[in-house]
């Protein structure tokens, strides 16, 4: 059995962002994520986000700071 930390390539991650762990958890359902077997990779918390393009961050979400959840699929065996 690998290390719960352990990640392969193969291993599939979806996060989802909203303002509040309900939302988060109403999308979590609506996607059918639980059937589909992923499950949270580590504890939601508020989150700022940027993107870099070019070696240049851009701010997301107009800098606002929102919670997100990392939910991963581990890749068959």
């Amino acid at each position: 059995m690998q290390p719960l930390h352990h990640t392969t390539e193969a291993d599939e991650f979806i996060t989802i962002v909203g303002a509040d762990i309900s939302e988060i958890t109403r999308e979590y359902h609506a996607q059918g994520l639980a059937e589909r077997q992923y499950a949270i990779v580590h504890q939601a918390g508020k989150h700022r986000f940027t993107r870099v393009i070019d070696h240049k961050g851009e701010s997301l979400f107009d800098g606002a700071a929102l919670i997100a959840a990392t939910f991963r699929r581990r890749a068959s065996a």
